[in-house]
């Protein structure tokens, strides 16, 4: 079965899942698969010098469950995740994989029908790194020492 995938990656919190889920709601046929929902337990993420849970990096992520999930959505793009309904079956299924390291995983890489990366002003990541949300993980640490 023909399908088209396209890969959406960038900055973390740049809006690759907004934009994700409202394609998915304008395209029909259309998956959406989110790196986010593959991180490790944090009992499994490394530290590093100053305490700080290193989840910037691929190893904090579950890639191999990750594929699997794609590769089931490629077997069966009509049946494997909940899609937006399209009114002929003839449309192609669409997949949509985001997150912030897609293209830093070279397995990935041959799935591309298109891919897009995100960016933002350096003033409005750095914001949006501050919000409530993220005071857990780091609050900047890593963020304002790179």
């Amino acid at each position: 079965m023909k399908t088209f995938v396209i890969g959406i990656s960038g900055v973390t919190n740049g809006g690759k899942t907004t934009l994700a889920k409202n394609l998915q709601k304008h395209l029909p046929n259309c998956s959406v698969i989110s790196q986010d929902d593959f991180f490790k337990p944090e009992s499994e993420i490394e530290t590093d010098t100053n305490g700080f849970l290193q989840y910037d990096v691929l190893e904090a992520l579950n890639m191999e469950k990750m594929m699997s999930t794609i590769s089931c959505w490629m077997e069966s793009p009509r049946h494997s995740l909940a899609s937006t309904d399209s009114g002929s079956t003839e449309e192609i299924p669409i997949l949509i994989i985001e997150g912030f390291l897609l293209f830093n995983y070279k397995p990935l890489d041959t799935l591309w029908n298109r891919s897009y990366f995100l960016t933002i002003p350096y003033e409005e990541c750095k914001r949006r790194r501050s919000l409530p949300r993220w005071n857990k993980i780091r609050r900047g640490s890593l963020f304002t020492s790179v």
